[in-house]
Parts: structure tokens; C-alpha cells; sequence
């Protein structure tokens, strides 16, 4: 249990790169679950959903930022981004930032991290 709660309630800290990654996909399904139920979910179960996925989108992405040696606030654009994607999600504005947003993703998800101690704490395991 405290794996979770570290990875998901907590920006403080380093993630490695298969963490990040499994610890996105449930929240990428989450996310899309919540899409396809939204127009048959009141609008504010919706909001309060999304807030919170969001949240914990923003936790995962600011370790893994940390492990990368770079501030955790880079999440807040790159989560904003996901929003505005998701808001004009049937527009050519909203697809091209989706496929935008996939690079900073993929490089996340695939260049290690600092190899030693930075400023953000010891590497992970």
C-alpha cells in the first residue's frame, strides 16, 4: 500500500521510468472510462472525477520530473495541455495537441532519469 500512496499522493520524490509508465496507464484508462460514462454521469461527479485523476496525474508526472532532474511544476502545462486536448478533443485544434502532447510523454517514458542523488532525493530502485 505505501508504494501507491507515494506514487499517487505525493510529488515529492523520484520515480524510474517503468513506474512512471504503469502508474500512467491506469490513469489514462480512468481517464478514458470516464469520457465514454461523463454524458450519462451528473456534471459535477464528472468534474469531481477528473479533478482528481488529474491530481494524481499531476503527482506521478512531477516524480518522474524530479527523477529527470527538472522541477515538478513542468506538469502543470503539460497537464493542461491533456485538458485542452480533452476539452476540443473532436476539433483539429485538440487532435493535433493530443498528438503533441505525445512526445513529452514518450521521452518521460523512455530516457532514464539522473544517476545519482539530485536535488529531489536518492535515485529509485
Amino acid at each position: 500500500m505505501t508504494i501507491l500512496t507515494d506514487l499517487y499522493l505525493t510529488a515529492s520524490g523520484r520515480i524510474g521510468r517503468r513506474v512512471f509508465v504503469f502508474g500512467v496507464l491506469p490513469l489514462a484508462a480512468a481517464w478514458t472510462a470516464l469520457t465514454l460514462l461523463a454524458p450519462d454521469a451528473p456534471v459535477w461527479i464528472a468534474r469531481l472525477l477528473a479533478a482528481v485523476l488529474l491530481y494524481l496525474a499531476a503527482c506521478v508526472t512531477a516524480q518522474r520530473l524530479h527523477d529527470r532532474g527538472r522541477a515538478g511544476w513542468w506538469a502543470g502545462p503539460l497537464l493542461l495541455a491533456v485538458v485542452l486536448a480533452w476539452i476540443w478533443r473532436e476539433t483539429p485544434f485538440g487532435w493535433a495537441l493530443g498528438v503533441l502532447l505525445l512526445a513529452p510523454l514518450f521521452d518521460l517514458a523512455i530516457r532514464p532519469g539522473q544517476a545519482g542523488f539530485n536535488r529531489y532525493g536518492p535515485p529509485p530502485r
